[in-house]
């Protein structure tokens, strides 16, 4: 029953949503920093800046 959906409670606990259930070994890090706190599509590397496109960034200060 290894990576199979995991139904969750929402805050309100009356709407059921699904937390995928990953080994936290198969993550990539990398991929995690990288996405959007805000809606968790990948966010572009602008210089010193995480941008994405809702409109949410992170600046170099940020990561620290």
């Amino acid at each position: 029953m290894l990576n199979q959906p995991v139904p969750a409670l929402a805050s309100d606990e009356s709407t059921p949503v699904v937390v995928a259930s990953t080994p936290l070994a198969d993550v990539d890090p990398g991929l995690v920093m990288t996405c959007c706190a805000n809606c968790g599509k990948q966010m572009i590397d602008r210089k010193c800046k995480m941008i994405c496109e809702c409109g949410y960034f992170l600046s170099c200060s940020d990561y620290y």
